[in-house]
């Protein structure tokens, strides 16, 4: 519990608990239930009356640290890290400190694009280009990577030749998020500007990127195939219950809303669902619990 809470005297937890029944209005009897006392209790403890107030205040104290907690929401958690970030940070990390390829794939949704947000957060050699349908051709990966190094060139030729030019022998690492979409050909070039610069690259997205890397089109791919360093595959049952306790532990939860959770991450929602399950839930009551969160549930429309 929060100190200053924790310390929170008579006078101020009977003002609080006032405010807190018309902030939200509810009654004595509403308040009473929050606090598993009896109603009777409430009103002479309010009224300066009850024998012992140092216990009720105990309770107000609690109930003042779980609302403090709320101040959080509906935010999503801090970004903590799980197995799943983990594993996506070590391919980046391979690849960046090998000058090779490396492909991190799996289920959407589990935390990779958090990975790579991080990693581009704690390292600024690292470069990040996020791949849309509009820019899965040669063209679209040179504007985008001519974005991000300040080239003012506008011919392919010439953005190439500025690009490798200035990654070469710099030491960075080119992280392509959402890369199932790239064509043949701009992973070819990609594959080029990695062997013409010595920068690794890595590749992140769905399982589809790593089924064109080893699919049907083998002989346009074999020879970057062959230079993969590291494949890293993730999916929704990589969560583990540890990771739910790094992300919501800091919340005030019992153990069979963190279960529920943990399930929903498990489903192909991932991560990202359960995370939604909890900003949608606090959002709307005003405390987690299984019955709320079965409720939003199945407003949302997730099965397991």
């Amino acid at each position: 519990m929060n100190e200053d809470i924790k310390n929170v005297s008579y006078e101020e937890a009977v003002k609080w608990a006032r405010d807190y029944m018309r902030q939200k209005n509810i009654s004595q009897a509403e308040l009473s239930r929050k606090l598993s006392i009896s109603s009777a209790a409430v009103s002479s403890y309010l009224n300066g009356k009850y024998p012992n107030p140092e216990t009720v205040t105990e309770k107000i104290a609690e109930l003042m640290d779980m609302q403090a907690q709320k101040t959080l929401a509906p935010r999503a958690p801090e970004y903590v890290e799980t197995t799943v970030t983990k594993m996506v940070k070590q391919a980046i990390s391979y690849a960046h400190l090998r000058g090779v390829v490396s492909v991190a794939y799996g289920d959407a949704g589990v935390g990779k694009t958090t990975a790579v947000q991080q990693y581009l957060k704690e390292n600024q050699l690292a470069i990040g280009i996020e791949i849309i349908p509009t820019y899965a051709s040669l063209t679209g990966v040179n504007e985008l990577l001519a974005d991000e190094l300040g080239s003012r060139e506008r011919t392919d030729r010439k953005i190439t030749k500025d690009i490798i030019s200035k990654l070469k022998g710099s030491g960075r690492v080119i992280i392509v998020d959402e890369a199932q979409h790239l064509t043949v050909r701009a992973i070819e070039h990609l594959r080029s500007i990695s062997d013409s610069t010595g920068i690794g690259i890595c590749f992140v997205g769905n399982e589809s990127i790593y089924t064109k890397l080893l699919g049907t089109h083998k002989s346009e791919y074999a020879q970057l195939f062959s230079r993969i360093g590291v494949r890293k595959m993730v999916t929704t049952s990589t969560n583990t219950r540890d990771d739910m306790d790094r992300i919501f532990g800091q919340y005030v939860m019992d153990e069979e809303s963190m279960k529920i959770l943990h399930q929903i991450s498990r489903t192909n929602y991932g991560l990202r669902g359960a995370v939604n399950a909890y900003i949608n839930t606090i959002g709307v009551f005003d405390e987690i619990n299984p019955s709320n969160l079965n409720k939003v549930i199945r407003d949302m429309g997730i099965a397991g």
